[in-house]
């Protein structure tokens, strides 16, 4: 059997299986809305300003700046798992 055959012999095997990783992408880019949609409208309760500038503003704008330093994080973790799926799916 030469190249040709083995190669005819294994379906799709030149296709990699990205399905896992593309549902992780969809689940993290839907928990980043959700959070986003949560937090802005704890920030918009709160008053976002206050939050961020009154010396003692109560646990509630606590959660706010709290929740922005998440968000950041969290956001940062999913450009990331996007831009490493992207470099890895070519």
């Amino acid at each position: 059997m030469n190249a040709s055959h083995a190669s005819a012999n294994q379906p799709n095997s030149t296709q990699p299986v990205h399905s896992p990783r593309t549902a992780l992408l969809l689940v993290m880019y839907a928990a980043l809305a959700a959070q986003l949609a949560i937090w802005s409208s704890l920030a918009a309760h709160v008053g976002f300003t206050t939050a961020f500038t009154v010396a003692h503003p109560g646990a509630e704008a606590s959660l706010v700046v709290g929740g922005a330093i998440w968000l950041v994080q969290f956001t940062l973790a999913v450009v990331f798992a996007t831009i490493r799926y992207r470099r890895y799916a070519r």
